[in-house]
């Protein structure tokens, strides 16, 4: 990667982090620059518009990496369920007392949605996205298209609320009640799916 990626990977990654831990609002680019260790004129250079500007950026990158993790995860495994059932695994690794490079999004989408309509946007845009790589899947697992989008909607209503619970109680537990009963409701719903087949 160049060098000058490396930096600006390197001020996304930081900026991320804040986010999540300390919220949109709390985050100043001086804490940015400082924690990143990165030169003042880096942030201005590659994002001229501000913290908005990165924000929004962080939040595109948030989207691209988890729109990869899903297709890689998802093409390793030919049932809509069995991969999601290998997801809620790895997303249980979550440690909800520790920041990572990644933005819940729905923190910053209700911390943002009434002062920026383009923050607001890059949120619409990624959860759009995000669904939509989940839609396919039940669709190649032979799920009807509108049955497909509205579990869709479901899974990831569901993960992104036992986020906001997990951080808030510091703890996975809620994670853990929400992701069985999601596969709970996977199995109930392909199994109607199967004998409506059937008929």
């Amino acid at each position: 990667m160049p060098r000058n990626q490396e930096t600006k990977l390197k001020i996304l990654s930081m900026a991320s982090a804040l986010f999540q831990k300390q919220g949109y609002h709390a985050t100043g680019l001086n804490q940015i620059i400082k924690e990143s260790g990165c030169p003042i004129g880096s942030l201005y250079y590659y994002f001229p518009d501000g913290k908005e500007q990165l924000a929004t950026e962080a939040i595109n990158r948030t989207k691209d990496l988890a729109a990869q993790e899903l297709r890689n995860l998802f093409s390793q495994h030919e049932d809509v369920t069995q991969a999601l059932e290998y997801f809620f695994e790895q997303f249980l690794s979550f440690n909800p007392k520790v920041a990572s490079n990644g933005i819940p999004l729905a923190l910053i989408s209700l911390e943002t949605w009434h002062m920026s309509e383009q923050l607001r946007l890059a949120c619409k845009d990624a959860y759009e996205e995000l669904v939509m790589i989940v839609k396919e899947k039940f669709i190649q697992s032979n799920w009807p298209p509108a049955e497909a989008t509205e579990m869709s909607y479901l899974v990831f209503s569901m993960i992104e609320g036992g986020s906001i619970f997990a951080l808030t109680y510091q703890s996975n537990e809620p994670l853990q009640r929400i992701c069985k009963t999601i596969l709970e409701l996977l199995d109930i719903k392909q199994s109607e799916i199967r004998r409506n087949s059937e008929r």
